[in-house]
């Protein structure tokens, strides 16, 4: 393998309204000098009107955030979720109808040359970056039941059945207590073969993270494992489910000899 090569991203996403009337997920990603990409997904709450309103107010001042400043850090990714929270809450003291939205917020930085990757996240929309059939990163959920979890009082691998498994206390536009966005300070090396799922929680509810990883694992092609999990979300999910969204990612190497275009993403966007 060159030593110059840099890596090559593609990624595919969709959103859907699920069973629900209206669509409060918002999808985004954006790219800087080349050598930088900013991936986000946001699932916004406060009924019609008001979470879409949070959820696209969100990744839009992120974008222009990191546009504004596209550096690979662990402080780009706070500094996006702090000016989002901020225009939430402008937004909130100017119209009435929208005083009780807010929106999680979930993103992954890469920088192409440096072959690293940086999570960040408030409320329980997840990331994870998948290697060989294993997660070797993942987001935090700012959810009452992580609480239970991380105190001892409740099973991980029943936080998905808990009836108050929605409940958050930390999201943007909804942080009485302050707390801190989760970010990955140090740098996630990747390699080639590694992919990367951001989702809201209308997909990894229904689904394990065991059945997560091995969608991925076992799909040919991004496409293939685009297909296949939306196709079983939607096999899974009850009457009145959630949006579901999902941003997918898979890392291939790219040697600097080779056309430009080989850099490219395609991420058609499939809605409701």
């Amino acid at each position: 393998m060159s030593s110059t090569s840099t890596l090559r991203i593609a990624s595919l996403t969709f959103t859907h309204s699920g069973g629900r009337d209206y669509n409060e997920d918002a999808v985004d990603q954006c790219e800087a000098f080349g050598a930088v990409r900013l991936f986000m997904l946001a699932d916004g709450a406060g009924g019609q009107g008001g979470g879409d309103v949070a959820s696209k107010t969100a990744v839009e001042a992120a974008r222009a955030v990191f546009l504004g400043l596209p550096v690979f850090s662990p402080d780009t990714l706070q500094l996006c979720m702090e000016k989002a929270d901020d225009a939430i809450r402008l937004k909130q003291k100017k119209e009435p109808r929208l005083a009780h939205m807010a929106s999680t917020f979930v993103a992954l930085l890469i920088n192409y040359e440096r072959r690293q990757a940086l999570l960040g996240n408030l409320g329980d929309s997840r990331a994870y970056i998948f290697r060989a059939g294993q997660i070797i990163a993942q987001s935090y959920d700012h959810s009452l039941v992580q609480r239970f979890v991380d105190a001892g009082l409740y099973p991980l691998e029943k936080l998905r059945q808990h009836p108050r498994r929605n409940v958050l206390y930390a999201s943007l536009g909804a942080n009485s207590e302050k707390i801190p966005p989760y970010l990955t300070q140090s740098p996630i090396d990747l390699q080639p073969g590694d992919a990367a799922l951001l989702c809201s929680d209308g997909v990894w509810e229904l689904l394990d993270d065991e059945t997560l990883v091995k969608l991925d694992h076992t799909s040919d092609t991004l496409e293939i494992w685009c297909d296949r999990l939306q196709s079983l979300v939607q096999k899974s999910m009850p009457a009145g489910h959630d949006n579901f969204s999902a941003v997918l990612i898979r890392v291939s190497v790219h040697d600097e000899d080779g056309p430009p275009e080989e850099l490219s993403t395609v991420m058609p966007l499939i809605s409701r």
